[in-house]
């Protein structure tokens, strides 16, 4: 008797172990817990679901490189109800890049490494580049950020556009201020 308490006891403790460890919950640490601006330091990595993509317009399309030169801007952190506990990121700046001439960028969204940050990227004409941000990575060594964009859609000339952009660059995090340079490339 006491031999199949022992097992149903032991049998019953491993199945809550198995169930307890199974479960898919976000990790945050604390940095993100307390809404600190240093929690851009935790590497991003997008696994939600991204934006519809539009497939690329019927008939003739244009493939363009674009080569992106230094921007830099401002990050800013709120709190917005919908994203809970983590914080909602504001970035925004300016810059020049081939084929779009003076720009805008504003990218928006709860850093909680599921939602989406979607970004635009306004040009001179108001014509805009719509993008998300797959994935944001810091080499522990030089401290250079690498971001991949993926285009998704835009306005304008832009309409229906899809690609990828890679941008590379340093954050300062005591300032909130970004400087980034990259390629990549644009399909409409």
């Amino acid at each position: 008797m006491k031999t199949k308490l022992f097992t149903v006891a032991l049998i019953s403790m491993f199945t809550i172990i198995m169930v307890n460890c199974s479960k898919e919950e976000p990790i945050k640490n604390e940095v993100q817990e307390e809404m600190d601006v240093k929690s851009i330091l935790d590497n991003y990595h997008f696994f939600g679901e991204p934006p519809t993509v539009i497939q690329e317009k019927s008939g003739k399309s244009i493939t363009k490189t674009i080569k992106f030169f230094e921007t830099e801007g401002l990050i800013e952190f709120s709190a917005k109800e919908e994203c809970g506990s983590y914080p909602y990121a504001t970035v925004t700046g300016s810059g020049n890049a081939t084929h779009i001439g003076k720009y805008h960028v504003l990218n928006i969204g709860c850093y909680d490494g599921v939602s989406p940050i979607l970004g635009f990227i306004t040009a001179a004409n108001g014509d805009e580049i719509h993008t998300y941000v797959a994935s944001a990575e810091q080499d522990p060594e030089t401290e250079i950020w690498t971001y991949h964009y993926i285009i998704y859609n835009g306005t304008g000339r832009f309409l229906n556009a899809t690609g990828e952009v890679f941008m590379t660059g340093v954050i300062d995090t005591e300032n909130l201020v970004w400087k980034l340079k990259g390629e990549g490339t644009i399909f409409y």
